[in-house]
């Protein structure tokens, strides 16, 4: 079979069949373009050609571009999947996810913000504008709900229940989980929705039709992930904390602050929405070093 058909297939089975979300597939697509791209350099245009070797050369070719630990794991994962689809459909031979060895994570800490760099971020972001408004709405909700980035960008307002203080969201694999939301970002959330729609500048409210998404950009539409990034980064700098925290960051802030407060590790993985309890046993290392911390500050012995 022709390694390009093979790929227009395999794309539609993990969206239709694998149910996995628009970004899973097009990082998977990005990656194996790339992959196969440079098979076309090698004269390989079939599946039945792919070999171990082939694939060696493309890891040495891939040396050149200095990629972190993660980015060649996630890589990997887009390779071996592709070929587990291969073999499983048998349109290759030659088994290479037998082959592979797939390298092991470089676990990183993650950094986060302490319990008063939180509240010095959120309470510097004054209410001088619809713009401040929803920047303090929008923070406050990542850090009272643990939301991802993607999460909290396609919250509708549908999704919303202020009653309940619940938000529901769709994660990663479109699954969907509820957020709860904490009473400080609850008042945020209810203040913005009051001047939600005046984000769109006075001349542009006429000529654009406005999103039914919660967060909106000044033109109406979904505010993007990497406008929430800009957001974040822009916040922590007038609030003069100098860490380099990502929206994401926020999260894992959330994550550690409920460790430090005696949530049980199960738990914090339900409020994640992490698929596997190992994803969420970073936070166990964080609190880990601040126990350490904790003992050589207090202990009396401990010099």
């Amino acid at each position: 079979m022709n390694i390009n058909d093979s790929l227009k297939v395999y794309l539609k089975y993990v969206k239709y069949e694998k149910n996995l979300s628009a970004n899973t597939v097009n990082a998977y697509s990005k990656d194996l373009l790339h992959f196969i791209n440079y098979l076309k350099n090698l004269g390989i245009s079939k599946t039945s050609d792919l070999s171990l070797d082939a694939f060696r050369k493309y890891l040495r070719y891939l040396d050149n571009f200095k990629y972190s630990n993660r980015t060649i794991i996630r890589k990997y994962s887009s390779y071996m999947n592709f070929f587990r689809f291969l073999e499983d459909s048998q349109y290759t031979n030659i088994q290479l996810t037998q082959l592979i060895n797939v390298p092991k994570k470089h676990h990183r800490f993650y950094s986060f913000l302490s319990q008063k760099e939180i509240e010095t971020l959120l309470e510097s972001i004054k209410p001088v504008n619809c713009a401040s408004i929803r920047n303090r709405a929008l923070i406050e909700l990542i850090y009272s709900t643990g939301a991802r980035v993607s999460e909290a960008a396609g919250i509708l307002l549908k999704d919303v229940d202020l009653r309940n203080r619940e938000i529901s969201v769709t994660g990663k694999g479109r699954k969907q989980r509820i957020l709860y939301v904490n009473q400080s970002a609850l008042k945020w959330i209810e203040i913005y929705l009051k001047v939600r729609d005046k984000i769109v500048s006075s001349k542009n409210r006429d000529k654009y039709v406005i999103d039914d998404y919660l967060f909106l950009n000044k033109f109406g539409k979904k505010l993007s992930v990497r406008s929430i990034g800009t957001i974040v980064k822009e916040s922590l700098k007038k609030a003069g904390i100098e860490k380099n925290i990502t929206p994401h960051g926020i999260r894992h802030t959330f994550a550690t602050h409920l460790l430090q407060e005696g949530a049980g590790i199960r738990e914090i993985q339900e409020l994640l929405g992490h698929k596997n309890i190992s994803t969420t046993q970073i936070y166990t290392h964080l609190n880990v070093k601040k126990l350490k911390r904790d003992y050589n500050s207090f202990h009396p012995r401990a010099g």
